[in-house]
C-alpha cells in the first residue's frame, strides 16, 4: 500500500484546527463535493478525537465553514458532518477525490491507495495545486466497504452516541443482519479504528 502525506492548504478548516491545536486528531470519514454555482461546496464526515465541548462553535466560526452539524460524541471524541468551502477540493472537481478515509495530523493529510497506480491521479492533482507530498510504503489493514457501510450506519443511527439512542438488536434488525454478525463486525472495526487513532495519538 502507498500512504502520501501532504500539509493542507490554508483555509482548509480541519487543517487550520489541527495546526492550532496540535492535541486534536482528525479522521475524515467521507469527502464529498458539488458545484454550487461558481463555487465547490465540500462536505465532510469527520471523527475528531481529543476535543472538548463547545468545539462546533469554534468551527463554526472559520471563515471557509457553512454549516457544522453533531453526528455524535463520547469521552473527547466527536463525529460531526461539516458542509464548507475548502481549496483542497478545488484540485479534485473532474477527477478523483482524496481517497477516504484519511487522518489529519498537525495540519497535515495522510491518506493511503492499495498501489501507486491507484494513487497517480490523485497525486498528480495535489501537485498541479503546488502540495508538497511525502510518499512512504506500509501495510495496514483497511475497512472493507461493508464494514465501512455498517460502521457508518451505526454512528449515524446513534449506536454510539451516550447515552445509545439504538440496542444492537434494533440496528441489527434495520440493516437486514443478524445480531451476532453485527456485534462481530462492530468488533472488528472498532479493533481497527481504535488501533489507527492510538497510532496517531502517540
Amino acid at each position: 500500500m502507498i500512504t502520501c502525506m501532504a500539509a493542507l492548504p490554508k483555509g482548509c478548516w480541519l487543517g487550520d484546527l489541527t495546526r492550532s491545536h496540535p492535541d486534536v486528531k482528525g479522521h475524515v470519514l467521507s469527502f464529498t463535493t458539488v458545484i454550487n454555482g461558481d463555487k465547490i461546496v465540500t462536505t465532510s464526515t469527520v471523527m475528531l478525537v481529543n476535543v472538548w465541548d463547545g468545539i462546533e462553535e469554534e468551527i463554526s466560526s472559520h471563515e471557509n465553514v457553512i454549516e457544522v452539524k453533531p453526528v455524535s460524541g463520547y469521552r473527547g471524541t466527536k463525529v460531526l458532518r461539516v458542509r464548507h468551502f475548502c481549496p483542497l477540493a478545488e484540485a479534485f472537481v473532474n477527477s478523483a477525490p482524496p481517497p477516504t478515509p484519511f487522518n489529519v495530523i498537525e495540519g497535515k493529510g495522510e491518506w493511503s491507495r492499495e498501489d501507486e497506480e491507484d494513487f497517480k491521479l490523485v497525486r498528480e492533482q495535489l501537485i498541479r495545486r503546488g502540495i508538497k507530498l511525502v510518499t512512504k510504503y506500509v501495510r495496514r489493514r483497511e475497512l472493507t466497504p461493508k464494514q465501512r457501510m455498517i460502521f457508518l450506519r451505526a454512528v449515524q443511527e446513534g449506536y454510539y452516541d451516550y447515552p445509545r439512542r439504538i440496542t444492537l438488536s434494533e440496528l441489527a434488525e434495520k440493516l437486514g443482519v443478524s445480531k451476532s454478525y453485527l456485534s462481530e463486525t462492530l468488533m472488528k472495526v472498532e479493533s481497527k479504528i481504535l488501533k489507527e487513532v492510538a497510532r496517531i495519538i502517540v
